[in-house]
């Protein structure tokens, strides 16, 4: 065994690792994924909850209910919802896993934000205000307006920074995020996000969004979605070094204690053939994977396979450890890195 890889097993062992944006379906969160985290040494994860595309409180209550059933099957596996930073780094120590609850958008929550103290009290810990499209409190983006935050908007951010909740903004337009940094007084997160810098799509943020989060004191966690990597390389080319290299601009542009993992890795989830065959897309790499599952017998083509081959679980964790250490990074950086900077983060605006 070579010294990195004493080094990295090392450092990987010790660390509180948080992965930023969990994008595991309830359904998936089974005995089996519960033993790939411990397998991949996860501490904390954000399961998001209610689903992204939730416009109704009464849906949400009722996403929220199913998965606190599911939780309760495992907690005498010491999994169990964490609302504080002690209670993750317990998890840490009993070797547990601590689930940190959120959701990827707000349009649940109608124009009534006395819910949100509910949501709150049911252990919601972050939230972003809108999933790609417009709703009542900005722009997403995938708005091509791309408008500033609602009058709404300005309340919603007011209650969040009120009831000491983690606004994160990594679906959210530009400018609608430019004005949140600047007017919430606690840090903010985009918690899978990367630099468009590196890779020109409409998921990824500008030098100035990543600038004006580091500003504020807060974390963007780097995602290893083929998409958000590269342009000039399919899912199937690419490896941990192009994630890595992501990492590595995030550092150099505004310090390493601005830097997560978000990994948005929906572990279990496929689609079936007529699925696949309803959802062809015409990117020359992605209708290679689709063929060739077609012309297969297989009857699933997993979520990893078309997003990032190279990790298609999060057992595979210290896959990214070890690069981080061969790319030169300090074992203090590294333990930032993998979920350091984001318990700072929680610990900031949850207290202590």
């Amino acid at each position: 065994m070579s010294e990195t890889t004493n080094r990295s097993q090392a450092v990987h062992g010790k660390s509180i690792i948080v992965d930023g944006l969990n994008a595991v379906y309830p359904k998936d969160f089974n005995a089996e994924y519960i033993q790939n985290l411990k397998k991949g040494g996860v501490t904390g994860i954000h399961v998001t909850i209610p689903d992204v595309e939730c416009f109704s409180a009464g849906q949400a209550m009722r996403e929220l209910s199913g998965f606190f059933q599911r939780l309760r099957t495992f907690e005498s596996q010491k999994v169990r919802l964490a609302t504080t930073v002690q209670e993750i780094r317990k998890a840490k120590d009993e070797g547990g896993i601590a689930v940190v609850l959120g959701s990827q958008g707000a349009g649940f929550l109608g124009l009534d934000l006395s819910s949100l103290d509910f949501f709150a009290r049911l252990g919601m810990r972050t939230m972003q205000p809108t999933y790609t499209q417009r709703n009542q409190f900005g722009d997403g983006c995938g708005e091509k307006a791309d408008a500033e935050l609602s009058n709404a908007g300005v309340q919603w951010v007011e209650e969040m920074n009120k009831l000491g909740l983690v606004i994160s903004l990594s679906h959210v337009g530009n400018k609608t995020s430019m004005e949140i940094i600047k007017m919430s007084k606690d840090p903010v997160v985009f918690d899978h996000s990367n630099p468009k810098a590196l890779c020109d799509n409409p998921r990824n943020i500008t030098d100035e969004q990543i600038r004006s989060c580091a500003e504020k004191g807060g974390v963007i966690g780097l995602c290893p979605h083929a998409a958000f990597l590269r342009t000039d390389k399919g899912p199937r080319k690419q490896r941990v070094e192009d994630y890595v290299d992501h990492i590595s601009y995030v550092a150099e542009l505004v310090g390493v204690n601005h830097v997560g993992i978000g990994l948005d890795l929906a572990e279990g989830y496929f689609w079936t053939r007529e699925q696949v065959m309803q959802r062809r897309r015409p990117e020359e790499e992605l209708q290679k994977i689709q063929d060739e599952f077609l012309r297969s017998s297989r009857e699933r083509l997993y979520y990893y396979e078309v997003a990032m081959p190279w990790l298609k679980s999060v057992s595979q964790m210290p896959i990214i450890t070890e690069a981080l250490v061969v790319r030169g990074y300090s074992d203090q950086d590294v333990e930032k890195i993998l979920g350091g900077n984001f318990l700072r983060v929680f610990e900031k605006i949850w207290g202590s």
